[in-house]
């Protein structure tokens, strides 16, 4: 049998939730994991006419390991236009989480085996955001970033307990130059320099930013003063 493996994975921070519809369907498009709830549930639906496997894995990022979260039920069959309710579990800590943390969980449908026939699998790979007990929901947390020039770079620091999501690209103002980011999304305490073709001067007065919505999706574009 041939196995024709496709992959369809939401790494666009600002692609549409409503264009990831095939395969396994999960019900939102950002899993919240709430620490005084130690776990969290997403239900997938199958939109195929087919049963499927429903294969579920949490990635943890390498610049933000833990906590540990694990799938209760890696593997599981699902009928044909039928939902299963994905169960996670947070591992416990020796202390309470003060900031955010971000991972990603992946959801692939693995068709049946049929005989002279190629099949597709589809995966998706959606966010996660695991988030401390009594801090509050912060949904503009991209306006306490902290901008800067520094030595003719672009420098961005978060001081916020949030994990942030943007676009790459950032503008400076008034020159209308760009610069790039390392990552999509930046961590709570960390600092990252944006990457350009030249040195940027004082002259520079403002930058430019796209962030994204908690789910993901694409807010206004927002202007912030350099320090």
């Amino acid at each position: 049998m041939l196995l024709l493996k496709r992959t369809l994975i939401c790494a666009c921070l600002l692609a549409s939730f409503n264009g990831m519809a095939a395969g396994m369907v999960p019900d939102t498009s950002l899993l919240i994991v709430n620490e005084d709830e130690q776990g969290a549930s997403m239900d997938v639906k199958n939109t195929d006419a087919e049963a499927q496997l429903l294969y579920t894995k949490i990635i943890d990022l390498p610049d933000d390991p833990k906590p540990g979260l694990i799938v209760t039920q890696p593997v599981v069959r699902v009928d044909a236009g039928k939902t299963q309710r994905v169960r996670f579990v947070l591992k416990s800590s020796t202390e309470p989480l003060k900031v955010e943390h971000f991972k990603r969980v992946i959801f692939t449908a693995i068709p049946q085996r049929e005989k002279n026939k190629i099949k597709v699998v589809f995966s998706q790979n959606l966010p996660v955001i695991i988030h401390p007990t009594g801090l509050a929901v912060n949904i503009e947390p991209w306006k306490d970033l902290t901008w800067q020039i520094k030595n003719g770079n672009v420098t961005v620091e978060n001081n916020t307990p949030y994990v942030v999501r943007m676009e790459q690209k950032v503008k400076l103002l008034p020159s209308g130059s760009f610069a790039k980011l390392d990552k999509s999304y930046i961590l709570p305490g960390e600092k990252m320099t944006a990457s350009a073709s030249n040195k940027f001067s004082s002259t520079e007065k403002q930058v430019e930013i796209y962030p994204a919505t908690r789910y993901g999706y694409k807010a206004k574009s927002y202007i912030v003063e350099l320090k």
